[in-house]
């Protein structure tokens, strides 16, 4: 009995064994005959069954990754005409269509890549009836049997325009499909696409992509130029450019991005040239999302160092019922390093007098910063949305240094010690008030209102005394606290007229910030300050098409108005933006100029002051302008199954900058050294870039990704005069993915360039990780500054006043190894609000 049940248990596990097996493969323009006699050999249960010559003109373009068998086939038939049917250990596989003539051909778009999925239909040229049809694969490529000698084909895709020609049955060739501008916004494209317009880039994601990553944040990675930082969590840009992204046009933070599932993503704009109310960002990235269902969305994550206070902690959780949602997110960053060293060099130079000054240090340092989230969404489709957004910030941060000091050729004092502490406490919620109406005629209106209040303490502690502690040298304990207040309110409209669009907006930003100071100018008594700023900016925006070539005009004014205890400012600004766009195969030549202010921040207008070592004073500037950036980018990019590419040339002036300056004066009855914000002559830089990435596979098996700068900066003063330096930035990331498991390696070197009167290093990082992925749960192990230990320098441009130099270490994050747990979990729809505008005052007013 045991026997006969041992027999028909083994009779039984054979199907599901055969069913069991798993196959990985990466077809590209095969032959369906070919592929059916690789799965055959591959199969060690089924026998594939077929006759070659009639699936021989069927072509697969399918890479999968751990399918069943069964799975596999009916992947690689797709939307053919063909059949399969299921036996014990045999598929049969036949074309339903036994036509012996057959219309094939490839479609694809103006950069000439493949068009994927459209549908093609043939008529009868007599009454135009209906006869047959297909659908073309991830190559573009088509096979539609048909046995009429001519036919009226209609090909339609969503986010093309219609083709409609007669073709003779058989090989029609390469046929070229046009991007409809009006219907890629807010569709979706199956397969990898890209799509470029006057001033953005629009991608969609292959399934092996979606399939790779467990949200939106992790598939994000994968487009030009943007890389997970390990450090901070968060996306950052190749290039070092700023990064905003946006969730249906709200900003949003990397928590949103992990609560949105990667197969409701709609599609991805890709905005070199940010629209002119982001005039202010390098690169943005707006996020398109399909409906969800009602229901839950929430994940956490957590990266933790293995022998060193360094966490980064994300929480986030989002509800849906309705046209209402409710979502919460969490982040902190917290640091806390001891035993790092630091060293500052000091040259004073004084007509003929030349004493120099050494700061050895060992100093303990650390923050943490939280930011909170909580929104309420009301959102009907195609009419009205509303979102309130409450956004509390706590930051807290502290930093020790005992330093040893040697003084040579100053009469007053020689050798010494000291002490220097700092402390900084920020308070700063804000609410959000948003509000979208679409009206008829395509119009749009747009109203965002935000509030910020922030409250900040600071106290920065400078002690020193001679070697024999009988003397102290400066004792500078400068306190301040200060309130600040902000209101940001925007209004834009937009018009669209077929390939035509219009906007127009006004923004108006206004600040009070009210101190209370303590400090060596006031003999350490406190004393009020308070400075008011407002911005009034105006802006209109044109664009549309001529023949081929793209074009965005941009007319816009900034008026300026600051006011505090001691001055008043106002000026006006003209910022114009002139974008053109002109398709070429696989890709698109760009050219941009544009002007912008540069407005001085509140801390840099005040008039507080501390003492760095003594001779040695930094005060604030309340007669400071603002400057202007005058800017023309001349830039190629290309995309390519293989590798994608982006190029730069770039010509950038600004003038009346401002900047850090030196001077000798007089502070109460000492003569110092006094260094404060102050505008320059102009700062120029000229130079380009090449971004890559190489693609060997056509897939994420094997990526590398550089980044090669060549750059000329250039500052001029009345303090140090005409400088110009060159540096060549290099940085790298090769990564490697292949099924649950993966790992990647970023590089980059070490360059310096001018900010002011200042040389300054770039970070030494280095990344090396690896990482499991099991569904929603994800693993990590990353070394944070791989073989390398953190290292920053800073050092002024040659003067005859101060040369100074300084640079710090992090011992303790030499090879910091980091383990990262991430989990995220997706049930329901989310009101993704399609937010047009907007702003948050980020400028706490700490000194």
């Amino acid at each position: 009995m045991n026997h006969f049940l041992s027999i028909i248990l083994l009779f039984m596990a054979l199907p599901l064994t055969g069913n069991a097996q798993r196959l990985s493969r990466n077809y590209h323009d095969t032959s369906l005959s070919k592929v059916l006699i690789d799965l055959d050999r591959a199969s060690s249960h089924y026998h594939i069954s077929f006759i070659y010559n009639e699936l021989e003109d069927f072509t697969v373009t399918k890479q999968f990754d751990d399918r069943p068998v069964v799975d596999a086939l009916r992947d690689v038939i797709g939307f053919y005409p063909i059949s399969m049917h299921i036996g014990d250990s045999l598929i049969s596989v036949e074309c339903i269509d036994k036509s012996q003539r057959r219309l094939t051909g490839q479609l694809v778009d103006e950069n000439q890549r493949p068009v994927v999925f459209a549908n093609i239909q043939l008529f009868a040229l007599g009454d135009s009836t209906f006869v047959t049809g297909g659908v073309s694969n991830e190559n573009g490529q088509f096979v539609i049997p048909c046995n009429l000698g001519k036919a009226l084909m209609r090909v339609t895709c969503i986010g093309f325009k219609p083709v409609e020609r007669t073709v003779a049955i058989g090989d029609a060739g390469t046929i070229d499909m046009q991007g409809d501008q009006y219907a890629i916004n807010g569709v979706v494209v199956k397969g990898h696409h890209r799509v470029d317009k006057v001033d953005r880039s629009i991608f969609t994601f292959t399934d092996e992509q979606k399939k790779n990553a467990r949200q939106t944040q992790e598939i994000l990675t994968s487009l030009p130029g943007l890389r997970f930082d390990a450090l901070t969590g968060k996306l950052n840009t190749m290039t070092g450019k700023t990064l905003k992204i946006l969730i249906n046009g709200v900003e949003a933070t990397d928590n949103d991005l992990k609560s949105i599932p990667v197969d409701k993503i709609k599609n991805v704009e890709y905005y070199t040239v940010p629209p002119a109310r982001y005039a202010d960002v390098g690169t943005l990235i707006n996020i398109k999302t399909q409906p969800l269902d009602a229901g839950y969305a929430t994940g956490f994550d957590v990266m933790q160092a293995a022998w060193v206070a360094f966490n980064n902690t994300n929480l986030y959780v989002r509800y849906n019922k309705g046209n209402h949602q409710i979502a919460f997110d969490y982040s902190m960053q917290y640091r806390n390093n001891s035993n790092c060293e630091s060293e500052d060099t000091y040259v004073f130079t004084d007509g003929t007098t030349v004493s120099d000054y050494l700061y050895r240090g060992n100093y303990h340092f650390g923050y943490c910063t939280q930011d909170f989230n909580l929104k309420y969404i009301y959102n009907k489709d195609n009419d009205l949305t509303f979102q309130t957004k409450f956004s509390p910030n706590i930051f807290t941060q502290f930093w020790r240094t005992d330093n040893e000091i040697e003084a040579h050729n100053n009469p007053l004092w020689q050798d010494g010690e000291g002490r220097q502490e700092r402390k900084v406490r920020s308070f700063g919620p804000s609410l959000d008030l948003y509000l979208n109406k679409k009206l008829n005629g395509n119009q749009e209106l747009t109203v965002d209102v935000i509030g910020t209040y922030y409250h900040n303490s600071q106290n920065d502690h400078n002690k020193q005394w001679t070697s024999d502690a009988n003397e102290v040298l400066i004792d500078d304990d400068m306190r301040a606290k200060n309130d600040k207040i902000s209101l940001i309110g925007e209004v834009a409209y937009t018009k669209t007229w077929g390939p035509t669009n219009l906007s127009l907006g006004y923004k108006a930003t206004l600040a009070k910030s009210d101190y209370k100071i303590r400090n060596m100018l006031s003999d350490y008594n406190e004393y009020s300050y308070t400075s008011h700023n407002d911005n009034h900016y105006f802006y209109g925006e044109i664009g549309g098409k001529l023949n081929k070539m793209s074009y965005r005009l941009g007319v816009g004014g900034t008026y300026v108005n600051t006011d505090n205890d001691v001055t008043d400012y106002s000026k006006f600004y003209f910022t114009p933006k002139l974008v053109l766009s002109y398709p070429i195969k696989n890709g698109q030549v760009q050219f941009e100029v544009r002007s912008n202010p540069v407005l001085p921040s509140i801390s840099q207008l005040s008039n507080s002051a501390k003492i760095y070592i003594p001779g040695l004073v930094e005060t604030g500037n309340p007669y400071l302008e603002s400057g202007n950036d005058n800017c023309a980018i001349l830039s190629l990019n290309l995309s390519h199954p293989y590798f994608d590419l982006y190029t730069q040339a770039l010509f950038d002036y600004i003038s009346n900058p401002i900047c850090s300056s030196f001077k000798w004066d007089k502070v109460g009855d000492d003569r110092c050294i006094v260094m404060s914000p102050l505008n320059g002559n102009y700062e120029l830089q000229y130079g380009g870039m090449v971004w890559g990435r190489l693609k060997p596979f056509k897939s994420e098996l094997f990526t590398i990704g550089v980044y090669v700068g060549a750059w000329n900066d250039t500052y001029k003063s009345d303090i140090v005069g005409r400088q110009s330096h060159f540096r060549l930035p290099v940085n790298w990331e090769i990564g490697f993915r292949k099924g649950r498991f993966g790992a990647s390696w970023y590089y980059n070197t070490v360059t310096k360039s001018i900010n002011g009167p200042f040389l300054h290093k770039c970070e030494n990082n280095s990344e090396l990780s690896a990482f499991y992925q099991h569904k929603q749960l994800k693993l990590q192990l990353t070394s944070v500054f791989f073989l390398r230990t953190p290292h920053y320098e800073s050092e002024t441009l040659p003067n005859d006043i101060l040369q100074f130099r300084h640079w710090n270490e992090i011992p303790d994050q030499r090879s910091m190894v980091c383990l990262s747990l991430s989990y995220n979990l997706f049930s329901g729809k989310q009101k993704n609000v399609e937010k047009k505008i907007d702003n948050r005052d980020w400028d706490k007013g700490t000194l």
